[in-house]
This record gives structure tokens, sequence and C-alpha cells, in this order.
């Protein structure tokens, strides 16, 4: 006889077991957590990216400012050449610049009495540049010392000729004018001296 068996049935007892967590759930629970996260880091991005370029705009804006003021002062302290400006010859300024020796009418008169004196002071005097230098005798031959006539058109001229008859001559320091109508600019009295 068959033997009786007993076959137990064993109810499995629940035991939890672990689930597999699904791909989709994790991606949609990462897609719930993370969206407001990466907002608000993209919110923060919007505001810390003009920020920076402008702080950054504002420090090249600084550099450059007192970059050119350092150098405005060194311009500032660095010595100035000194331009002179000299004023153009008036009449009364300087002689020699508008007028030159070679454009004056020159007559040497003697009046010292030494003969062939006033043939030495035109030689003298054409050696320093005068082209019209004509030459006499004076009214009379007593003159102490060397005067000097000049029309008042060439008077600026007078401090020219004045010097350069002062090197081998005594000049009167008085002048006398010519009339406008003399043929000569400039009439010279040899004196004794």
């Amino acid at each position: 006889m068959p033997k009786n068996v007993v076959v137990e049935e064993v109810e499995e007892v629940a035991t939890p077991k672990k689930e597999e967590p699904k791909v989709e759930a994790i991606a949609e629970n990462r897609s719930e957590v993370s969206t407001p996260i990466e907002n608000e880091k993209a919110n923060y991005l919007w505001i810390i990216i003009p920020t920076a370029l402008l702080v950054g705009a504002l420090v090249g804006g600084l550099i450059t400012y007192f970059s050119g003021i350092s150098k405005l002062q060194t311009v500032e302290n660095s010595p100035t050449p000194v331009v002179s400006i000299e004023p153009k010859a008036s009449p009364s300024a300087s002689p020699s610049a508008s007028i030159k020796r070679s454009e004056i009418k020159l007559q040497v008169l003697n009046g010292s009495g030494t003969s062939g004196f006033a043939g030495k002071a035109k030689t003298y005097l054409e050696g320093l540049g005068y082209k019209d230098v004509a030459v006499g005798n004076a009214v009379s031959s007593d003159f102490a010392e060397t005067e000097i006539q000049i029309k008042d058109n060439v008077e600026e001229f007078l401090d020219t000729i004045t010097t350069d008859l002062s090197k081998n001559y005594t000049v009167a320091k008085d002048t006398k004018t010519l009339t406008a109508s003399s043929k000569y600019d400039v009439v010279i009295t040899l004196g004794k001296k």
C-alpha cells in the first residue's frame, strides 16, 4: 500500500522582495527633483554673467582712465621747450632787420682837413657791404667828431651806421635829419677824431 505521503504545502512567507527600481521612475524622479535646482542655477547665471561683464567693463575703464591720467601727468611734468617769439621789425626796433647796408645811399664828406680821409672811409664802408658810397669835402674842415645826418624814412638804420662808424671814428651823439629831397639816405661828415 501505498504509503501516504504527506506533502505539506509550505506557504511561502511573504518576504519583501527588493524591487528593482524602474529606470523610468528614477528618471522621472530626477527631473522632478533636479528641475527646481537647475532652474535656480539658471536664474543665478542670468544675474552673475551680466554682473561679471559689468564689473569687468568698469575695471577696464578705470585702468584706462588712470593710465591716461598718469600719461597726462608725465607730459605735464616733462620740461616744455620755451619758444620765444620775437616781434617783427618796427621802424625803431632792429635796424638791420628791414634795411640792408647795400640798399643805403651814403655820402661821406671829409671835414677833418686831412687829405684822403673820405676815400679811406669809403673803402672801409664798402668792405662792410655798403654799395652806393659817394665822397666829397665838407663846407669846413674843423669838425671835431664825425656827424651823421639821416632821412626820416631810414631812421631805423641809425643804430647800424653808428655802430659801423664807431669802430674807427668818434661819432657825435647828436644826429641831424636830412630833408626828404636829399639824394642820399645818410650823409656822414668825418671829424678829426
